[in-house]
């Protein structure tokens, strides 16, 4: 049986979608932070988190929403050599959202997804060198 040869297929660059995904991450991950500084109802204040009060996670995840936030510019500017940055915030706020799968299970789980899916946009973007 001959073998057959395929050209190698292009691979997609992604990194448009993971730039608009953190953004849109860290407007979620602001609107939460907010609604744990103000004492929202929706985030249940009477949980107790080991780092601290809801206070403390509400600027934990507000800290992490601006870098988010500067990581999705990042990606969005092509810079391709600080693609770790962006991993390592999408890292962090997959473990993030584990805390605040008690309170809203469903939100945290779609959040999670978006990072996982964000994070193999990131990880697998061509970088551009020529493989010979």
């Amino acid at each position: 049986m001959a073998s057959s040869t395929h050209p190698a297929r292009p691979r997609r660059n992604l990194l448009p979608f993971a730039g608009v995904a953190m953004i849109l991450l860290a407007l979620f991950n602001g609107w939460d932070a907010m609604a744990a500084l103000i004492d929202s109802p929706v985030v249940t204040g009477t949980d107790r988190y080991v780092f601290g009060d809801l206070h403390s996670l509400g600027w934990a995840v507000l800290a992490l929403a601006v870098a988010q936030g500067l990581a999705g510019i990042t990606l969005l500017t092509g810079d391709l050599p600080g693609r770790w940055f962006p991993a390592t915030v999408l890292c962090a706020n997959v473990f993030v959202q584990f805390v605040f799968v008690a309170s809203y299970p469903a939100w945290s789980l779609m959040i999670i997804a978006i990072d996982v899916a964000a994070l193999y946009a990131v990880l697998t973007a061509p970088d551009g060198r020529s493989r010979e």
